[in-house]
């Protein structure tokens, strides 16, 4: 007999949007928050015909700004995973084995003030949908299977992830990951051990879009209000009130050229 499990029932509560800082007609997109020149920012890279650069824009604005760009190191055009390493300050990113990918036996370190390809790691060749780094361990994923790997490029353990075979999105969060099923127009949290322990069935934008997830690791949302730029005061708290300490998530959709920022929350 087949065990159906019950997963957490969450709902996405939306508190901003942006547009892709430049009209694309790529794919695999890829999303990370990290720092840029002492700030924090968010991570914005997507496959276009010509080139692809990684765009900073300010953290949780009303409106989109930009602080900082520059293109993807030379050879690497196929960029579809991007993490942070907020120790060495640097933007990690795979590839994928697409027409333009030809590292998907790599994943390199890219100095996130520079641009500059600073390390690789090298590591068995993978179709590399998305990349998440939680400060020891890299996640990667080519859609069915997520792969635990070390700092030296070994694979820890491989675990095929029961969330139907599109993982287009991940980022690493305290205690769990966040994973786009983009084939079923999912939102999942997956566990540390690779099981779904809760579910957003209704992700914005155009559904089958999202491509690219990342949780804000970096502010501290105590000291930050609900809306972007409002105001924080004692009798002023977030409403309804975030699922487990997730505070903001940005989704990059790509079929309606649109990064979405918000929270989970039941």
């Amino acid at each position: 007999m087949e065990v159906i499990m019950a997963y957490t029932q969450l709902r996405f509560y939306q508190t901003g949007y942006y547009r892709f800082p430049y009209t694309t007609t790529g794919s695999d997109t890829a999303l990370t928050v990290s720092m840029h020149k002492g700030e924090p920012a968010l991570a914005f890279l997507t496959q276009a015909p010509e080139e692809d650069d990684i765009v900073f824009l300010r953290l949780y604005r009303k409106t989109s700004q930009e602080t900082g760009r520059f293109s993807s190191p030379p050879n690497y055009r196929g960029i579809s995973g991007l993490a942070y390493d907020r120790s060495r300050n640097l933007i990690w990113a795979t590839e994928g084995l697409g027409k333009s990918g030809q590292h998907a036996d790599s994943i390199i370190g890219i100095d996130a003030d520079s641009g500059k390809h600073v390390d690789t790691i090298d590591v068995q060749v993978l179709d590399s949908h998305a990349l998440a780094f939680n400060g020891m361990y890299f996640v990667r994923s080519d859609g069915n299977v997520l792969e635990m790997i070390d700092r030296s490029g070994n694979i820890l353990a491989a675990l095929k992830v029961p969330i139907g075979a599109n993982c287009r999105g991940l980022s690493a969060v305290p205690w769990t990951y966040i994973a786009s099923d983009t084939l079923e127009n999912k939102l999942v949290i997956i566990s540390l051990f690779g099981q779904v322990v809760a579910e957003c069935a209704e992700p914005p934008g155009e559904p089958g879009g999202i491509e690219a997830v990342a949780f804000d690791n970096i502010q501290d949302f105590g000291m930050i209000p609900q809306f972007p730029e409002g105001t924080l005061s004692p009798g002023n708290r977030w409403d309804p009130e975030p699922w487990n300490f997730r505070h903001t998530v940005y989704l990059a959709n790509q079929k309606d050229q649109t990064i979405y920022f918000g929270y989970f929350y039941q």
